[in-house]
């Protein structure tokens, strides 16, 4: 690996979004002493990470090139992401485990084999989605394995809370650990990384924007966890195409992902009082709203400045054949570890 360092960068980056996302998400997660709770999620983190390591080598050897370890840390993010609804949904330690790791394998490897290295796997159909920073892999579809989870509902277990203190910590932690991902996803530092850094900003404070607009109409309220859910929404809006994005089009991005991740967020909360509907907004609604305004006004690229509807409609396929699948596997995932998990109880319980 030649560029060391900025390997190197990129990976402590996406540790400290994992860190952060891992306190900004207390709100979803079952109360527990802390101790358990973090090494649970480091858990689910390190199975995204043995998928990763073990599977993309044989699937596509070419990925084992500068990004192979910013994107196995990437696969811990997306594995936390997505066992967030299963921990919350009464699943046991092992078989959330089981959960990130086999999720990990059929969803998470071949969809950041698609999207960083594309010359070594085709897609189903003739598309190519552009997507800068991996929001396909993990944005996407990690929130549509946690939309899968949810749909099957379940018990609803109470969920931990943190302070406001800590919460704007691990918001700066975020915000800064994402945008230096945003420029190691270029493994250089160049006359990129300012507009990078400046969409990356503009982005997550119009997703506050955006996020707090609608929460005020709905409930003319303004509450931390908003501010996080917009904060969260706007970074991942921009996360498919932050070189590609100008201010105002990045600006537009984060609005539109901040406001419509809060109208399903608030929606889905109100009507089943599980948090994790967090998760389905700001990461799956947000990252899908932000890769198909990238076909729309990608710089040099989308439909405005080419009146070609060929990207938009390659970001679009793309979005919906990754959450459709990511949500079919872990619907069936789930489905199975919960007859596992209910049959090991039945036995318990007769002996």
């Amino acid at each position: 690996m030649n560029n060391w360092i900025v390997v190197t960068a990129s990976v402590t980056a996406i540790l400290v979004v994992l860190v952060s996302l891992a306190v900004v998400d207390a709100r979803m997660l079952p109360a527990a002493p802390w101790r358990r709770s973090v090494l649970l999620s480091l858990g689910c983190a390190a199975a995204g990470v043995v998928a990763w390591v073990v599977l993309a080598p044989w699937l596509a050897p070419e990925v084992q090139d500068d990004l192979f370890l910013p994107i196995a840390a990437l696969a811990g993010v997306a594995a936390y992401l997505a066992t967030i609804a299963v921990r919350a949904a009464g699943g046991a330690i092992v078989a959330t485990l089981v959960f990130a790791l086999a999720w990990s394998g059929l969803v998470f490897v071949p969809t950041a084999i698609l999207t960083f290295a594309p010359y070594a796997a085709s897609w189903p159909i003739s598309i190519q989605p552009i997507d800068h920073g991996g929001s396909l892999a993990v944005n996407v579809s990690a929130g549509a394995a946690a939309l899968g989870v949810l749909l099957l509902g379940g018990p609803r277990l109470r969920t931990a809370s943190i302070g406001r203190m800590t919460g704007l910590v691990a918001m700066v932690g975020l915000c800064l650990g994402w945008l230096a991902w945003l420029v190691g996803a270029e493994l250089a530092i160049d006359d990129v990384t300012p507009s990078i850094l400046l969409n990356g900003l503009v982005g997550a404070t119009g997703g506050v924007v955006g996020w707090l607009f609608i929460q005020r109409l709905s409930h003319r309220s303004t509450t931390l966890n908003a501010v996080a859910g917009g904060l969260v929404s706007g970074l991942v809006a921009v996360t498919a195409g932050a070189p590609l994005f100008t201010p105002v089009s990045a600006a537009a991005a984060g609005i539109l992902a901040g406001g419509a991740a809060c109208i399903v967020t608030l929606r889905r909360v109100g009507a089943t009082r599980r948090q994790q509907w967090f998760v389905v907004g700001s990461h799956l609604v947000a990252a899908s709203v932000g890769i198909v305004v990238l076909g729309l006004l990608g710089t040099g690229m989308g439909f405005l400045f080419t009146g070609s509807l060929s990207l938009i409609l390659n970001q679009v396929v793309g979005t919906v054949l990754v959450a459709l699948y990511s949500t079919l596997i872990s619907v069936g995932l789930w489905l199975v570890l919960r007859f596992v998990m209910a049959l090991v109880g039945r036995r318990f319980a007769a002996t």
